[in-house]
């Protein structure tokens, strides 16, 4: 009589262990979560001071920096600012540079490896900020170890080049345009392109879409106020003169080719020029077919950033010239393409195997991969990975996510 209710007892214990085992192992990897994280978070920290201390304690610091300092110098005393050959930026560069001429050039040089490193740290964390949820926090701090621990950081940081300022910018303009904000994505990319061009690529996201009413006011604010620089500001005539040096290659040619990472670079230095226009022809031709798929598929979460990305990743395969700092502008681009989506596992591979490239210190590979040769030639393999990852993710199966309808709302903020 009484066995029903024993068996009734034993059901409901076991209801309530099967129910109770999941909660606990799902704390449990909860836990397992957070001290990965914080343990990243840490390794990122000490990383990035340490990069600093290497870059502050090289003897050849400064390179890049060097002509921006020069050139506000020589515009805070009405001297041509392109007297330094190796200035190759708008004039506008120079005139929103002005703060550079109240310190001396060893502050001023500090303050601008630190707010370098700041800037490619934030990139990494924005990047990752779309995946949603509890794992973001987690993936973020590992995007921001690899970046900050990659050969490409190591050997740009104490050059001191401009462009590393730009990679949140970079990631900022594909978040923008990703949640419909097209106006305010595109006063960024603007602002961005009158410090240095690097983020050209960009504008064609909102023409390809039809956004083109969104772009014209910023557009036009540029370009008077680029017109006005070359019109006031000492030397900025000799703009066209710099555009014609950019184009040539810059100063990467020859025996410097080595340190061009575009297939320009590559081919020149091995003496084997011929193929410079082939591959470029065949990267321009990728980019189009890949185009062209983007805007036939449905809208769906990441693929603006995605095609955002095979843009740019193009442009600085096919371009004259190409250099290390422009993948850590390149990287988050692409991470934030894999976020915002539900990746194919042929792109989470393909971002992997980028990220290895651009972030595995060469100190562990053997003296062969130290050379500058080995690092041309990796470091174009990594441009040619983040262009593969980014065509993946357009070549995917077409399922639209809810969060596209964002990235196409008739908002124009």
């Amino acid at each position: 009589m009484h066995q029903p209710r024993r068996a009734t007892g034993v059901h409901t214990a076991r209801v309530e262990l099967a129910r109770a085992i999941p909660a606990r192992l799902s704390k449990r990897r909860d836990l397992l979560l957070r001290a990965a994280t914080l343990a990243f978070l840490a390794l990122a920290a000490f990383t990035a001071v340490q990069q600093v201390h290497r870059a502050l304690a090289n003897t050849g610091k400064g390179i890049d920096f060097r002509p921006l300092s020069i050139a506000v110098t020589a515009l805070t005393h009405g001297s041509t600012i392109y007297a330094d050959r190796l200035f190759v930026y708008p004039p506008t560069a120079a005139v929103a540079l002005l703060p550079l001429s109240a310190g001396g050039y060893s502050a001023d040089l500090t303050a601008w490896i630190v707010l370098s490193t700041i800037a490619v740290a934030l990139a990494a964390l924005l990047s990752m900020a779309p995946w949603r949820g509890a794992v973001w926090v987690f993936w973020s701090s590992v995007a921001l170890f690899a970046l900050l621990k990659s050969d490409a950081l190591t050997s740009t940081l104490p050059l001191g080049n401009l462009g590393l300022l730009l990679a949140p910018l970079g990631v900022g303009v594909l978040l923008l345009y990703e949640s419909g904000r097209w106006r305010t994505g595109s006063w960024l990319l603007v602002a961005s392109l009158l410090l240095k061009p690097l983020l050209v690529p960009l504008i064609l996201l909102p023409l390809l879409r039809g956004r083109w009413r969104e772009l014209v006011a910023p557009l036009v604010a540029g370009c008077l106020l680029l017109g006005l620089a070359i019109a006031f500001v000492p030397g900025a005539a000799h703009f066209g003169a710099v555009l014609r040096f950019i184009g040539g290659g810059s100063n990467l040619t020859g025996s410097q080719a080595v340190y061009n990472i575009s297939f320009a670079g590559l081919f020149d230095r091995l003496h084997q020029t011929a193929w410079v226009w082939p591959t470029r022809v065949l990267v321009v031709g990728v980019a189009i077919a890949l185009t062209l798929r983007w805007l036939r598929a449905p809208a769906r979460a990441g693929g603006l950033a995605a095609e955002g990305t095979v843009l740019f990743s193009a442009t600085l395969l096919a371009a004259p010239i190409s250099e290390e700092h422009y993948l850590l502008v390149l990287m988050p681009c692409l991470l934030a393409a894999v976020a915002l989506a539900e990746p194919r596992r042929e792109t989470i591979v393909l971002m992997l195997l980028a990220l290895v490239l651009l972030a595995y210190p060469e100190q562990y590979a053997g003296n062969i991969a130290q050379s500058w040769q080995a690092v041309q030639v990796r470091f174009l393999l990594a441009e040619v990975a983040i262009l593969a990852a980014a065509a993946a993710a357009i070549l995917g199966p077409a399922r639209a996510e809810p969060a596209a309808a964002v990235a196409t709302s008739p908002s124009p903020s």
